[in-house]
């Protein structure tokens, strides 16, 4: 269960949000592909699971073999699928990808829409490209298949679709499709969100989208009319500012300090529910560039947003290793742990010093807005220096992983 979000303040700034909500047993790390044919065909994934080897990726498989995939692209990945849960690629493509619940039967060999997500990001330069690439596909090959790490989650999938001029949402139910372009904002959740007011529409298809194809029952459970209200609300009320977007993926149901179930932004696992945000991504568009922010960590609500940029050499960037970057999210993964275990001692002493390393970095790398050819890898370096920085901080306040889980 995801929310993926975007808002224009103007022409020339905007931003693409989004909050991956997964089994906390699995793991998802933060990536920068730079020869996708080739990690596909030496290791498109770092856990086995055979159900999905046997079945959606076969599938993909096939479809692979027929494009080049030539464009980078900074992923966030589930580490037993070659697919993602959101990114963007070198030329400020982004896309974030939804699960929605159709009537129809789900086939166990289709698609995964993280699947179709990043091979879009691999293909496509810009926005309409992908839309007419995804569209493509779901017309020629199922979609569907396990998207759950330990249970059983078949779906189809809305996907958000942006780069720096215009946004799409597109919504599926099997080979069917309804695209509704973005005004100023839009949010979407795990529920259909396009009525009657799509602007275009696969053949045949001359009806409300959500009333026509929405399993309503399994919808209700998973609580996405209410998620994109919630965010809708959000977007609606406050200025769009990069501080608000990571306070967008914070949000929790009431304002609690932790809000354990499905109806918050940040999402908590409880008793029953076992999903939470896994990783978040917020991207800001603005003066012909573009910065990805990531937590690489599960609970923005207590994570560090570190930015990433595109440098030249990108394949000397430590988290163009998938080894390197294994190991980064997963030392990320346990801090947030930790501080979960220690809420008390976030909220009384770490918060300010977690917000205060946030503002520096966002002072830093203004720098990048404001000149966008000054040295991008200095202000990689810096950064990456300064979220050190905070961990050790934690440290010194008494905050411990377990080094065997690292």
């Amino acid at each position: 269960m995801c929310d993926t979000m975007t808002a224009f303040l103007s022409a020339d700034h905007s931003f693409f949000v989004k909050n991956s909500d997964r089994d906390p047993a699995e793991f998802q790390f933060v990536y920068i592909s730079t020869d996708p044919l080739k990690e596909f065909r030496e290791e498109p994934f770092q856990y086995q699971k055979e159900e999905y080897i046997n079945n959606s990726f076969q599938t993909l498989k096939r479809l692979t073999a027929k494009y080049d995939c030539p464009h980078k692209a900074i992923l966030s990945k589930p580490d037993w699928i070659w697919g993602a849960e959101m990114g963007v690629n070198e030329f400020g493509l982004a896309i974030g990808n939804e699960a929605v619940f159709s009537r129809g039967k789900v086939p166990e060999d289709g698609l995964l829409g993280m699947d179709i997500l990043r091979l879009a990001l691999h293909n496509c330069k810009n926005a309409s490209e992908a839309l007419e690439f995804i569209i493509e596909i779901i017309e020629n090959y199922p979609q569907g298949g396990n998207g759950s790490f330990s249970g059983k989650l078949y779906y189809h999938n809305s996907f958000l679709i942006k780069d720096f001029k215009m946004a799409f949402i597109l919504e599926t139910a099997a080979d069917k499709w309804a695209v509704k372009n973005v005004g100023k904002f839009a949010a979407i959740s795990n529920a259909y969100s396009i009525g009657d007011d799509y602007h275009s529409s696969s053949t045949g298809l001359d009806y409300n989208l959500k009333e026509k194809h929405e399993n309503k029952f399994i919808s209700f459970f998973s609580k996405g009319n209410i998620k994109q209200q919630m965010a809708t609300k959000f977007l609606q009320e406050n200025e769009y500012t990069l501080k608000n977007m990571f306070k967008l993926t914070r949000l929790h149901r009431d304002n609690a300090d932790i809000k354990r179930g499905m109806t918050s932004i940040c999402m908590h696992p409880g008793l029953l529910i076992k999903s939470e945000t896994t990783s978040s991504m917020v991207i800001e568009y603005r003066e012909g560039n573009f910065l990805t922010w990531f937590t690489g960590s599960p609970n923005p609500c207590i994570s560090l947003y570190k930015p990433l940029l595109f440098t030249e050499n990108l394949e000397d960037h430590p988290l163009s290793s998938l080894e390197y970057a294994y190991k980064y999210s997963k030392k990320w993964r346990e801090y947030s742990r930790a501080m979960i275990r220690n809420h008390k001692v976030f909220q009384k002493d770490i918060r300010s010093l977690r917000d205060q390393a946030e503002e520096e970095m966002i002072g830093r790398m203004s720098q990048f807005f404001s000149n966008g050819e000054s040295d991008r890898k200095n202000l990689q370096d810096i950064s990456l220096k300064l979220a050190e920085k905070y961990l050790l901080s934690l440290e010194d306040r008494g905050i411990r992983v377990n080094s065997k889980n690292l």
